[in-house]
């Protein structure tokens, strides 16, 4: 990652209509859960990522419902972070949500979560404003016939010729769900544990005074009636270090999740110096977010392994195949190979993520690992381009980004060509 390519960037002319973008996208997002919608602002990946989310939860008999609300207590107006590197301008915008979470099958509830969270999106857009609309008119390569852009997205109309076409920005490139359970150090817990040591030290008090054999009967008539206040005292003085000492542990806990991968970050930085200096147009930001759409395209589909950017020798792990949903925590590289114009690289997510397991939805922490690879012989064009797929085997053209094999002849297409492929996943 070379550090001097990013630069923070104030964006003040854009920024209140970021945020307008992102108070639409909350609503759009709700909607295509519950209504089936999709938004027109995620991008082509995120799209397919949420699709295959779909089409996994439908082959489990599942429904996730996923909802947006007013936080209890924190402010909720969006934030904004923008900053941009060698190619692309980036806009990290968040606020505070309160989440409701469910999941039914067949109709009944198996899980449910409500909670005051967060969602933030990645909104990224290239510089100088270099992406064409889809409106914008173009002849197909193929045949020549009119069209526009947005329209060869889906293959020309005329002679059936399909494309590997990169994204028309600006686009929602990633959406984060933060839910952050219960805040650490609430102060609402005290009296429970308060309360709660007071009732266990009230009967040990009473019984206590009532086998003593060295006080008289008025006397104890005494301890009993100042059993209760003395049971108040002790409450609160071991209630209170109680509630200390296991908040005390849940924050340390906590820490240490949000840690997780920093053992990784000088690898990472040393693997993207080095794509920069064999590819001056390689961009940290595209491959965080390529991976990670990889990521997610695998966990999510119901067939990872007839994906097209599937080259996995080895079958998807079953416990890879329970998640049905995924919380990104952080990502790092741990090693890799570049060799006769070919890039090998593994990488390990570190996530939050729900389980389907015997009936049961079931929330684990995982630490994932993936492998990747692409032929990096050429520059990687991070503008717009349009190329027509062609079978090198039949020359016949389908659509490369989803469909692996050639439907016509039965060949793999060589995707890694252009893009990066998944080569191993494990857990």
């Amino acid at each position: 990652m070379d550090m001097h390519n990013f630069e923070l960037t104030p964006k003040l002319p854009n920024r209140s209509e970021v945020k307008k973008q992102f108070t639409r996208f909350v609503k759009e997002f709700s909607d295509w859960y519950a209504k089936g919608k999709m938004s027109e602002l995620v991008s082509r990946d995120t799209r397919f990522m949420l699709e295959l989310q779909k089409q996994k939860l439908e082959s489990f008999g599942l429904d996730m419902q996923l909802k947006f609300g007013k936080p209890n207590t924190n402010d909720a107006r969006p934030g904004l972070l923008s900053y941009e590197d060698s190619v692309f301008e980036n806009y990290i915008v968040g606020a505070s949500k309160h989440i409701t979470t469910t999941i039914r099958s067949s109709g009944k509830e198996i899980y449910s979560r409500d909670e005051d969270g967060g969602l933030s999106v990645v909104m990224q857009d290239l510089k100088n404003g270099s992406a064409p609309s889809p409106d914008t008119g173009m002849c197909c390569p193929n045949c020549g016939s009119p069209s526009t852009i947005g329209r060869l997205m889906s293959g020309c109309e005329f002679c059936g010729t399909k494309f590997l076409m990169d994204e028309l920005y600006p686009k929602v490139m990633h959406i984060f769900v933060e839910r952050r359970g219960k805040p650490v150090f609430d102060t609402k817990q005290i009296k429970k544990y308060v309360l709660v040591c007071a009732l266990v030290f009230l009967p040990i008090y009473i019984l206590l005074n009532l086998f003593r054999t060295d006080i008289g009967g008025t006397e104890r008539i005494t301890n009993y009636i100042y059993a209760v206040p003395a049971a108040l005292i002790i409450g609160v003085m071991l209630g209170t270090g109680a509630w200390f000492f296991v908040n005390a542990i849940r924050s340390v806990m906590l820490m240490g999740k949000t840690a997780r991968g920093g053992s990784t970050v000088l690898k990472s930085l040393i693997f993207c110096n080095k794509m920069h200096e064999l590819d001056p147009t390689f961009s940290t930001e595209y491959f965080r977010d390529r991976s990670t759409s990889l990521l997610k395209f695998m966990l999510y589909s119901p067939q990872p392994q007839e994906l097209a950017i599937c080259r996995c020798k080895k079958p998807v792990p079953e416990k890879l195949r329970e998640i049905v949903d995924i919380t990104y925590g952080n990502s790092g590289v741990n090693k890799y190979k570049i060799r006769n114009g070919v890039c090998d690289v593994s990488l390990t997510f570190y996530t939050d993520s729900l389980h389907y397991h015997r009936g049961k939805i079931l929330s684990k922490s995982d630490k994932i690992h993936i492998s990747l690879r692409k032929v990096i012989k050429k520059p990687t064009d991070l503008g717009f381009s349009l190329t027509a797929v062609s079978c090198p085997f039949c020359s016949a053209s389908f659509d490369a980004a989803k469909v692996r094999e050639c439907p016509f002849c039965g060949n793999t297409y060589p995707l890694e060509e252009n893009e990066w492929v998944v080569t191993d996943i494990r857990i």
